[in-house]
């Protein structure tokens, strides 16, 4: 867990994301986001029934896909940040997306209201991800799955886990950068840490011999030179918490999940979990 001291953890957090969906002055619907590849790696449906939510929902592009999918299926799109506002946009013709404006650790929302849950990179922003899933949890249908999608602490590959340890001593710093700043300086950076992290990766990834370890390298994920959001995103948020395995398996446990399953999603860097409300 990393959680910078001397400001508002929750208000930050929000207006760093809230910057970051409204760099997006065009908001149009993408074939293929998160929610695509967490389901790639899931061996079920993860859309089901007829009400489902999506944690933090950013600007709205897997709400998007899941609705646009499963017109059948209301969706309900939450985020804390103004990122709602181009969901709102972008969902504008779709008749089953509600949109709430909220923090996924105190949800206006009653009990057992919903089919299914997911969410994609949120919990681990937030100052206490133990609450957030009990939240989670609490809207949930007895016997509901929750699909997330959590930052890995890299605890069984010393390269990454010392490059994480790394990251987060230089934010100590970086939070405290004007974020237009920071932004021009992701983008800045970005294609020198595509051709050092990034071209070695897929060079390696080729080879039968070194596949193995061009997985270990850092930032190994990049979609392209200037796929600057990586960088701002790791370098702009305030609270960082970080999962091993296990840490995975308690966090569901604590907060009331059975049958939980683990996974890694492909090219990233962090769990794929899911299990279901006792």
């Amino acid at each position: 867990m990393r959680m910078i001291k001397g400001i508002d953890r929750a208000k930050d957090t929000e207006k760093s994301y809230g910057f970051l969906w409204g760099k997006n002055k065009r908001i149009a619907p993408v074939a293929k986001w998160h929610f695509n590849f967490m389901q790639q790696v899931v061996n079920e449906p993860i859309v089901r029934c007829t009400k489902g939510i999506d944690i933090g929902s950013g600007c709205g592009y897997d709400t998007y896909i899941m609705a646009k999918n499963n017109p059948s299926v209301k969706i309900v799109s939450m985020d804390t940040s103004d990122g709602v506002y181009k969901t709102k946009e972008l969902t504008s013709e779709l008749k089953n997306v509600e949109i709430l404006k909220c923090s996924v650790l105190d949800l206006p929302i009653k009990d057992n209201a919903f089919d299914f849950a997911y969410s994609f990179g949120v919990l681990h922003h937030t100052a206490n991800p133990q609450k957030g899933l009990l939240e989670i949890a609490r809207i949930l249908k007895k016997g509901s799955p929750a699909f997330l999608y959590l930052y890995e602490d890299h605890s069984e590959n010393r390269i990454k886990y010392i490059a994480v340890k790394v990251i987060a001593k230089l934010r100590v710093i970086t939070v405290k950068i004007p974020r237009k700043v920071l932004y021009f300086l992701s983008w800045i950076f970005s294609p020198f840490v595509y051709i050092i992290f990034t071209v070695p990766s897929r060079i390696l990834k080729r080879f039968k011999a070194t596949q193995r370890f061009s997985k270990k390298i850092p930032f190994n994920y990049a979609t392209g030179p200037f796929s600057w959001g990586n960088l701002y995103d790791r370098f702009s948020a305030p609270t960082e918490h970080r999962f091993s395995r296990q840490g995975v398996y308690g966090l569901f446990s604590e907060c009331g999940f059975r049958n939980v399953n683990i996974t890694r999603l492909n090219d990233s860097s962090g769990w794929v979990a899911w299990g279901y409300k006792k």
